[in-house]
């Protein structure tokens, strides 16, 4: 993804897929929000992100360079290998391999 726009209150990325708005949290908010090391798992979410990346063996060690894990744990489904992964906040996604 490439950054569109960028300020001190939202982030703009884009890809030929997918735009997304990252809004800033509110300081008042932000103030109440401890992560811990390592983070909770924050699981009950109302979103979910899958990403479709070349490797799963190479997305966990690129996400464990950047402070996250990929799970361990694999699902296999029509033409695609799947596993958890957490980002270093703790929020919960999904990394998919083609199979094909």
């Amino acid at each position: 993804m490439s950054t569109v726009h960028q300020s001190d209150d939202l982030s703009v990325l884009q890809s030929p897929d997918i735009q997304l708005i990252v809004h800033a949290i509110p300081q008042h908010i932000a103030e109440g929000i401890t992560i811990s090391s390592p983070p909770e798992r924050r699981e009950q979410t109302a979103l979910k992100f899958f990403f479709t990346v070349p490797s799963l063996s190479d997305a966990r060690e690129i996400a464990a360079e950047l402070g996250g894990e990929v799970f361990t744990e694999q699902w296999s489904g029509p033409g695609f290998r799947v596993c958890n992964a957490c980002d270093p906040e703790g929020n919960i996604f999904q990394v998919r391999e083609e199979t094909r």
